[in-house]
C-alpha cells in the first residue's frame, strides 16, 4: 500500500507518533480532495475492538503557518463541539476532533511535512453534487447552523491562514500579475477566458468593499462549503458532521452561500469538457437557499440580505479566476489528474457564471419569495 511518496512503512511510523488505540491493521489512502493528502487509518486493540482514524498530510506550501492553521482547528472544533447541532446528530459528534500526539501535541511534523490524526465517522457518505433536493437543502440547514453556531466564538482568537482567501477583488490582482509574469507561457491559449473575467471586474468588489466599508459586518465563516465537506448518515440520509475547517477565517457568510450554490447547483462536474452540460440549476437553489435562511436568516442584516442573489455570481468568478491562475502559473496550487485540468474547470466555472447570469432575474424571485415565507424584511431591488 501507499502512493508515490510515501511507502506503507512511512506512513506507519508517522501515525505511531499519535495517541492510537492498538496495533495498525490497514492504512488506505483517500483519493478526495485538491489540497492535503488523506488516509484512513484502522487499528486492532488489545480487546479485539477496532478503532479508525483520518491521517492528514498537510499542504504547507498552502498553509505556510501551521500554528496559525491549527490554532483555528482547535478553535473550531472544540467551540462546534457543544454548540452546533446537526439534523443526523451522531453519537461522534458535528467535528472531526484531533487526536494528539504522543507528546500532547496537536500535530507532528518532520521532513515530510506537518501530519494531523482525526476522528473517523463510520457508516456515513459524502457527495460531490446533490443527489436529491432534499439532500441540498439539508446542506443548507447545516452551513447556516454553522454560521450561526460561530457567532458566539471569539473572533479575535481566529487567524487569517490565507490572505484574501475569499476577496475577489484581490483574487482578480493577483491574475493580472500572473498573466503579466506569464510564467509557463501559457497565456497565449486563454484570451478568450482572460477577456470573460476582464468583462466582469464590476462584479468583484461588490463583497469585498461592503466588508472593507463595515457596510456588512465580518463573521467567523467555513469558506470552503462544498457539499462534499458534509457527511450524511446512511441510513437517516440526514447530515451528522461538518469536516474540512482549514480555511475557517473572518470573513462573509456571502462568500459560503456563494460558494455552495457553486458547486450544487452546476449540472455538470468541475472539469466537465462539455460546457453545454453546464447551467444552475434553480430548483436546487431554492431549496439550498431556503435551508440556509431557515437555519441563520434571523442573524443576517439587511445589506446582507440584499448582496445575496450576487453572492453566487461572485464567488463563482472568483473560482474561475484562481483556477485560470493557477493554470497559468503552472498548477502550483490545485491537485490535478492530467494536463489541463485547471483550464477546464476554469472553463466549466465562467460557463456557469454566464448561465447565472441570465437566471439572476429568476435567482431575485426566488429569495424574495423566501425572504417573505420567512419575514425578512428586505426588498431585493
Amino acid at each position: 500500500m501507499g502512493d508515490n511518496m510515501y511507502c506503507d512503512n512511512d506512513i506507519r511510523n508517522i501515525v505511531k507518533k499519535f495517541s492510537i488505540h492498538g496495533e495498525i491493521t490497514k492504512i488506505e489512502k483517500i483519493n478526495k480532495g485538491y489540497i492535503n493528502r488523506t488516509y484512513k487509518v484502522e487499528t486492532l486493540s488489545e480487546h479485539g475492538n477496532t478503532h479508525k482514524y483520518i491521517l492528514q498530510r498537510i499542504n504547507s506550501n498552502v498553509f505556510p503557518d501551521i500554528n496559525a492553521l491549527m490554532s483555528n482547528f482547535e478553535l473550531t472544533t472544540e467551540h462546534l463541539c457543544v454548540n452546533l447541532v446537526l439534523p443526523g446528530e451522531h453519537r461522534r459528534g458535528t467535528v472531526q476532533m484531533l487526536r494528539p500526539t504522543t507528546d500532547g501535541k496537536p500535530y507532528f511534523e518532520d521532513a515530510s511535512g506537518p501530519w494531523r490524526l482525526m476522528t473517523y465517522f463510520d457508516n456515513v457518505y459524502s457527495l460531490d453534487i446533490p443527489d436529491s433536493p432534499e439532500v441540498f437543502y439539508y446542506a443548507g440547514v447545516s452551513f447556516g447552523r454553522f454560521i450561526k453556531a460561530m457567532t458566539s466564538a471569539d473572533i479575535s482568537e481566529i487567524k487569517e491562514v490565507i490572505p484574501n482567501f475569499h476577496n475577489t477583488k484581490s483574487r482578480y490582482l493577483d491574475l493580472e500579475k500572473a498573466i503579466a509574469v506569464d510564467p509557463r507561457q501559457r497565456v497565449a491559449e486563454v484570451t478568450e477566458e482572460i477577456a470573460f473575467v476582464r468583462a466582469h471586474t464590476d462584479l468583484f468588489g461588490l463583497i469585498a468593499d461592503a466588508l472593507e466599508s463595515g457596510r456588512i459586518p465580518t463573521r467567523i465563516c467555513h469558506n470552503d462549503c462544498n457539499l462534499n465537506n458534509i457527511l450524511f448518515d446512511e441510513e437517516t440520509r440526514l447530515p451528522v458532521a461538518i469536516i474540512d475547517l482549514d480555511t475557517v477565517m473572518a470573513s462573509s457568510p456571502l462568500y459560503d452561500f456563494g460558494d455552495s450554490m457553486r458547486i450544487g447547483t452546476n449540472t455538470a462536474k468541475d472539469d466537465e469538457k462539455d460546457l453545454s452540460k453546464v447551467s444552475c440549476d434553480l430548483q436546487l437553489y431554492e431549496m439550498y437557499a431556503r435551508g440556509y435562511l431557515e437555519a441563520c436568516g434571523d442573524i443576517l442584516t439587511k445589506e446582507e440580505l440584499e448582496l445575496l442573489p450576487y453572492a453566487a455570481l461572485i464567488i463563482t468568478s472568483e473560482d474561475g479566476i484562481r483556477f485560470l491562475m493557477d493554470h497559468i502559473n503552472g498548477d502550483t496550487y490545485y491537485n490535478i489528474d492530467y494536463a489541463g485540468q485547471n483550464l477546464d474547470r476554469c472553463r466549466t466555472q465562467l460557463k456557469l457564471l454566464a448561465d447565472m447570469e441570465k437566471k439572476l432575474p429568476r435567482i431575485k424571485t426566488i429569495l424574495q419569495r423566501i425572504y417573505d415565507d420567512q419575514g425578512l424584511d428586505v426588498k431585493i431591488i
